[in-house]
């Protein structure tokens, strides 16, 4: 398994934040529009744990669509997971700073945790789907237009 991750500070207060990641659904496809291309919760009401999503990212000129599932949800942040099979997940965490701007940081996991043949087929997907140097451009790419969202019109 692969994890990649990527830490910014924002103005924007963790209040604010907070109500962006409760709405992400609105952002999704606004926010990165050359990668991603639909997102919709496919469960009722707020997200939550228990929350189910698709989302289609364009990569490498192909539609990928992905249906994961909300798994950690807390002031600090919330975790997803990829599903049914966990091959993909990740998240955001959020810690307030002493100037009342926050740092955010996202998580990205890829690849299974099985023992031994995990290995193998994390190699797989990163040939034929995005390699690990792909995946940390697109978080690169997605921190800092998150930044930039979570500032515009402060």
């Amino acid at each position: 398994m692969i994890e990649v991750s990527k830490t910014i500070s924002t103005t924007a207060p963790p209040a604010k934040v907070m109500e962006w990641f409760m709405h992400f659904d609105e952002h999704y496809v606004d926010m990165w529009p050359e990668a991603h291309k639909e997102y919709q919760r496919t469960s009722e009401g707020p997200p939550a744990v228990g929350t189910t999503f698709r989302f289609v990212q364009e990569i490498k000129g192909r539609e990928r669509a992905t249906t994961g599932v909300i798994t950690k949800m807390e002031p600090a942040g919330f975790e997803w997971r990829m599903k049914p099979l966990a091959l993909m997940g990740g998240g955001y965490r959020f810690r307030p700073l002493e100037d009342g701007g926050t740092e955010i940081t996202q998580i990205v996991f890829y690849g299974p945790t099985w023992p031994v043949v995990g290995a193998l087929v994390t190699c797989i997907m990163q040939r034929l789907i995005m390699s690990r140097d792909m995946l940390e451009e697109f978080v690169e790419e997605e921190t800092a237009k998150l930044k930039q969202a979570l500032e515009a019109g402060e």
